[in-house]
Formats: structure tokens, C-alpha cells, sequence
């Protein structure tokens, strides 16, 4: 009898043990993604802040690294090719914790008029510029990744 109670606390320990080990992953693994996240809304404000603040704006030719054109009709956006994180920005800031800090790219979109405009005709629409922001943030380790996309207007 004995040994059979004693068999029964053994399993008990055996599954709270499994139980607790698993718990602890998952709840590593939030706090990897979270700093993922928090990675990735730092370069959106990145980006926005070079974009609010960068006067004249330089060319979107891919001459410097994250500021392309937006692709045309047909085509996959640049964000979404392989290995695009190579040729983008990276955050100028400092984290701590992540395993690389944060990259972004910044897409030119086409001009569009400003809601409000005149619609007398003698009176040219004023464009306001719209910019893509995707920014890709990792965690503690690499194989974690948040992928962010704002749309900023300037």
C-alpha cells in the first residue's frame, strides 16, 4: 500500500514539475515578443521622427539604405522580399535586451491630394507625401521577430 502511495506522489511531481517547466517557457517566450514589439514601435518612431525632421527629404532611389520608391501595380512591395532587412535602416538609438537592435524601410508612396483641397479649377490641389514605414524588431533571441507597418503622411 505504501508503495503504491508513494508511486502516485512520484507521478504528481513528475507532471507539476512538467507543468511548471512549461509554464516558464511560456512565459519567457511573452516577454520575448514583447520586447520584440517594443523594439519594433521604437524604429516606427525612428522613422517618423527622421521623416518629421529630415528637411529637404532625400531622393526614395535606393541610394540610401531604407528609403525606396513603393512598387508599382503587379509587383510584390519591397518589404516583402527576401533579405530587405539588409538594405535598410537601423534604429539610432540603443536597446537593451534585444538580440540586434530594430530596422525599418521607408516607401515613398504616390502623391495624393489633401483632404480638404479647393475644388475651384483654377486652384491647384495641394499634395501632401505619404510614406510606408515597416519596421522589423527582434527579441531576446533572433528567432523571435515583430513586423510592424504605419502609414505617415508629411
Amino acid at each position: 500500500m505504501s508503495l503504491l502511495f508513494v508511486l502516485v506522489l512520484a507521478l504528481l511531481g513528475v507532471s507539476s514539475t512538467q507543468t511548471a517547466s512549461l509554464e516558464l517557457k511560456m512565459a519567457a517566450n511573452s516577454r520575448d515578443r514583447g520586447l520584440a514589439f517594443q523594439a519594433a514601435e521604437a524604429a516606427l518612431k525612428d522613422a517618423e521622427s527622421y521623416l518629421s525632421n529630415t528637411e529637404p527629404l532625400p531622393p526614395f532611389d535606393g541610394s540610401q539604405a531604407g528609403l525606396v520608391q513603393a512598387a508599382g501595380p503587379g509587383e510584390d512591395p519591397h518589404w516583402l522580399s527576401p533579405g530587405w532587412t539588409g538594405g535598410a535602416r537601423v534604429y539610432s538609438g540603443s536597446l537593451e535586451g534585444v538580440s540586434e537592435l530594430p530596422r525599418y524601410l521607408i516607401e515613398e508612396l504616390p502623391p495624393m491630394p489633401a483632404p480638404g483641397g479647393s475644388l475651384q479649377s483654377n486652384v491647384p490641389l495641394t499634395e501632401k507625401g505619404w510614406y510606408r514605414i515597416t519596421a522589423v524588431g527582434k527579441g531576446v533571441t533572433s528567432t523571435s521577430s515583430v513586423w510592424l507597418q504605419s502609414v505617415y503622411k508629411r
